[in-house]
């Protein structure tokens, strides 16, 4: 049963951080800039409106490639507009991850996820990154205390969140909690086939 268990937690680690953003940054970031430039169109803003989101751009794109990403954006951050501010928010968070430093990583998609300036949709995803990203000694119970809004709730990350809440079921030995939640997922049909796919292998191995 442990070789299961190792077998199941390979396939949820394709789906930390790093690879839940590259899936579904661009989107992110699509969103932003339509948010920038519907700011930057606006009556009254004119000249100045152009002129801030133009500097925005530079310094945020600028801060993505210095050595430090993390202390140049967070430098920067506050001189951003809202748009950019949120992306720049959302990179510090991805970067404290890859740098290992899970706990940051964790406080800071958490201050996205409770910002309610935010929109509902960027609240959610960060709530999911913020299980994904939590520190290995975290409180099971408090994750999927995190997880349950997203997974009662249809919505975009209504799968990946059964599929995280699942993980976290076999890591404490629910076995039939986690089938149940993979059984779900695979029901699904707004969501991308291949987390149905990987939903399905899941039960497959579990049921061998």
């Amino acid at each position: 049963m442990a070789d299961i268990f190792d077998e199941i937690d390979e396939e949820l680690k394709k789906d930390r951080a790093e690879l839940l953003w590259a899936r579904y940054g661009k989107y992110v970031i699509g969103a932003c800039l339509v948010v920038v430039l519907a700011v930057g169109g606006h009556q009254g803003y004119g000249i100045y409106s152009t002129k801030q989101i133009e500097k925005a751009a530079d310094l945020y794109h600028t801060s993505l490639k210095a050595d430090d990403v993390i202390s140049s954006l967070n430098n920067n951050v506050d001189e951003l507009t809202d748009g950019y501010q949120m992306l720049a928010r959302f990179q510090i968070a991805a970067a404290e991850a890859r740098a290992g430093d899970h706990a940051a990583a964790q406080a800071s998609y958490s201050a996205l996820a409770e910002d309610k300036n935010i929109d509902p949709l960027y609240q959610q995803f960060a709530q999911l990154l913020s299980v994904m990203n939590a520190p290995a000694d975290s409180s099971v119970q408090s994750l999927q205390d995190r997880l349950a809004p997203l997974i009662s709730a249809a919505g975009t990350w209504q799968g990946l969140a059964l599929e995280q809440s699942a993980g976290l079921d076999l890591q404490t030995g629910k076995v039939d909690a986690a089938k149940t939640k993979l059984e779900q997922i695979v029901k699904l049909t707004e969501i991308p086939q291949s987390l149905r796919q990987r939903a399905q292998r899941m039960l497959d191995i579990l049921n061998a």
